[in-house]
């Protein structure tokens, strides 16, 4: 989907960029179901920033699996099944290492082993055409246009922030486990 060659920091750019947008959309998608269904605010994820890093590795898996941009209703379908699989992946693997479970689907409606639902599939279905069709265009878009210094810092900053929280998170959700 890239087209033409972007070379390194204008790739690094796309790529923090939509990491971090792709993680604030998941983030602003939990708060806004938790606010809906039970009426108050939950800072979900487990980082201190607003970004929950699983919507932007399955938004990234999904590129990885699908390579381009498809017709609508074929990214809706194929990214609901993958992203299914992935949830129910990810749920009972964050479950082992950290010995808490981080989401649960008991009162959905369509749950599929308490752990994914199929209302959630078809959101993160409608989110991976919003990724393909809008987010992944924009910032190729952006790469090309803006300074590749700008790309680089960008990149840079982004890449320590989210590692830095990712460190001091982990760590405290381990120590939580003893």
């Amino acid at each position: 989907m890239s087209g033409e060659k972007l070379g390194f920091k204008r790739n690094f750019f796309r790529y923090a960029f939509e990491f971090l947008a792709a993680g604030f959309a998941g983030w602003i998608y939990e708060v806004a179901t938790v606010w809906i269904m039970w009426h108050y605010f939950d800072n979900r994820g487990i980082l201190h920033m607003p970004i929950v890093p699983i919507y932007a590795v399955g938004a990234f898996l999904l590129l990885a699996i699908l390579r381009k941009k498809l017709n609508p209703v074929l990214i809706f379908l194929l990214s609901a099944a993958i992203t299914t699989v992935f949830e129910l992946g990810a749920s009972y693997l964050l479950e082992f290492i950290f010995h808490r479970q981080f989401w649960t689907y008991r009162t959905w409606p369509l749950s599929i082993l308490d752990r994914s639902c199929v209302i959630s599939s078809a959101i993160f279905g409608v989110l991976a055409v919003i990724y393909f069709w809008g987010l992944h265009p924009l910032s190729g878009k952006l790469a090309k246009k803006l300074p590749e210094n700008f790309c680089l810092g960008f990149g840079i900053v982004s890449a320590a922030a989210v590692l830095i929280d990712l460190a001091v998170s982990s760590a405290e959700l381990l120590q939580q486990r003893q």
